[in-house]
């Protein structure tokens, strides 16, 4: 049996409590081999300058040094105190028996620690995280500085979304190997889940030194360009994920989409199409291939576009706002309303749609219908579009002074707008004449 070390640390809580609850999972994540509880005590203390004495309890842990390092940092994270206390000393005599019940009764051999991080990884993939943490945490008391081991437990974390706990098991992979792929991928990966995406490119980048083929490292790096405004360097790295792989669904997409927020809708059309020959299933990318096609009026495309979407998801606001304006642009006045009716059961004060099919209910020559569109527009607020709406119904029906009231409502708030103007100067001439 090699000598190990030992050593004892103590810290202090405000409550029982706190403390059975420090060494009881302290106990049960495997870093110490017992922890126990004392007190009450009474510490007395500075504290702001000003003397201070409290009631505590004192928990006492004894471990093998090789886990000092270990328990420190659990402690950080675990202990209710902003600044705990945390004392340790190294034990100079242990009995052996005593010794040997700490370190397990016996050494775990190397082929077992492989075999048990074998078995962890196994868990692992199981999601039997609890049963893969304890393996884990097991292994790692016989081999500390086992790189594949703390890789499995930071894995893990991050899978569970422990973030912190994940980073901090990565950073000692990276201690003891600066280029260990699995530590510098899954480092990046666990701080983008905790939105630090500054902080996961240069583990990202780092780790495309050594693999620079890994297409979805490369995917995940261009995503974090994007989030981060830097359009430039996301477009070198969905071009480099495409080198690739030409069809890779998530670096079409991306780009895309990166072209689509540019305006650049050519560029945003190819690869979409691209992306959809490949799977036509995605709502957001049929949408907006519907939106583009819309805006170059190529309607019957657009509409082809946005009636997939809405066979997969029939309330899509956006694509039923596109399939509105789409009908619209080939005169389908009814077809159009139909679809932004379904939206305003949704959205009952959206003024842009009531203003939209009360000009739509204009053409069909459902006046009435028209005008209560926009009265209700104008119950909301201002709005430009049903005041001229109204102002033309007024004028029809011959009634000078409403359709006057409601041009000058909008020549007060804008005086150049040359349709109220032009509204003003019909109605003056066919009211004086």
């Amino acid at each position: 049996m090699s000598m190990h070390k030992m050593e004892i640390g103590w810290t202090t809580t405000s409550t029982y409590t706190e403390a059975e609850n420090l060494a009881r999972e302290c106990v049960q994540a495997g870093i110490a081999a017992c922890v126990q509880i004392d007190g009450p005590i009474r510490s007395f203390f500075i504290w702001n300058n000003n003397p201070e004495d409290e009631e505590e309890y004192r928990v006492t842990f004894k471990f093998l040094s090789s886990q000092s390092e270990q328990i420190e940092s659990w402690l950080k994270e675990n202990h209710p105190y902003d600044v705990p206390q945390w004392l340790t000393v190294s034990v100079e005599n242990v009995l052996p028996e005593y010794l040997a019940w700490v370190q397990g009764e016996e050494e775990v051999e190397t082929g077992e620690i492989i075999e048990m991080s074998r078995r962890g990884a196994e868990l692992l993939k199981q999601q039997r995280f609890p049963e893969a943490e304890k393996i884990f945490q097991e292994a790692l008391r016989g081999e500390p500085h086992n790189t594949y081991i703390l890789v499995g437990l930071g894995d893990l974390y991050r899978e569970t979304r422990k973030y912190a706990k994940a980073i901090n098991y990565y950073q000692k992979t990276l201690e003891i190997d600066p280029s260990n792929m699995f530590a510098l991928r899954g480092i990046g990966d666990a701080y983008r889940g905790m939105n630090k995406l500054d902080k996961s490119i240069p583990y990202w980048q780092t780790y495309l030194d050594y693999n620079a083929d890994d297409i979805h490292v490369v995917t995940r790096l261009a995503d974090s360009f994007v989030k981060m405004g830097d359009f430039s360097k996301a477009e070198d790295m969905y071009l480099r994920a495409l080198s690739i792989d030409e069809n890779d669904k998530y670096a079409l997409r991306g780009i895309g989409n990166l072209y689509y927020k540019k305006n650049d809708n050519k560029q945003a059309l190819y690869y979409f199409e691209k992306f959809l020959s490949l799977d036509d299933t995605y709502i957001a990318v049929l949408t907006m291939t519907g939106n583009i096609y819309r805006r170059r009026r190529e309607y019957e495309q657009a509409i082809n576009h946005y009636g997939k979407a809405l066979q997969k998801e029939p309330e899509n606001i956006f694509a039923l706002y596109g399939m509105g304006d789409a009908q619209r642009g080939l005169k389908n006045y009814r077809e159009a309303v139909d679809n932004w009716l379904k939206i305003l059961k949704k959205e009952p004060e959206n003024q842009n749609l009531l203003s939209r099919i009360g000009d739509a209910l204009f053409i069909l020559e459902e006046r009435e219908e028209a005008e209560s569109y926009y009265l209700r527009s104008l119950e909301i607020g201002f709005d430009t579009f049903s005041l001229l709406g109204l102002t033309r119904i007024y004028r029809e029906r011959e009634d000078w002074a409403n359709a006057e009231k409601k041009c000058r409502r909008i020549l007060d708030r804008d005086p150049n707008n040359a349709r109220a103007l032009d509204e003003l100067k019909q109605i003056e001439e066919k009211n004086n004449s």
